[in-house]
């Protein structure tokens, strides 16, 4: 249940996992591009923290916000920030299992 006191169906949850993991994922590719992977990971970011509000009852996700804060805040060299998002879509995969 959501704390709209409703489900989510699986395929919709799922859909939206997946569609996250390719937001992260983006953030590799964008980095050593020179892009803009800041604005990124602060859409990302943003998208969790709205899911932490809806599942507050299932599922922590403070742990992916927080490895997702850390890569925005630290000057981390690339091998170590292409780390840290593998980390994070992990992380992301799992509180997906946690929920469905």
């Amino acid at each position: 249940m959501t704390k709209y006191d409703f489900d989510i169906p699986s395929e919709c949850f799922n859909t939206n996992i997946t569609r996250l993991t390719n937001q992260l994922w983006k953030l590799i590719p964008m980095k050593e591009n020179n892009e803009n992977w800041q604005k990124q990971l602060d859409t990302v970011i943003v998208e969790v923290a709205g899911l932490q509000e809806i599942f507050k009852q299932e599922v922590s996700f403070l742990q992916l916000l927080s490895k997702l804060e850390g890569i925005r805040a630290t000057d981390l060299t690339f091998s170590h920030y292409r780390k840290n998002v593998f980390e994070s879509i992990s992380l992301l995969q799992e509180c997906g299992h946690e929920l469905h």
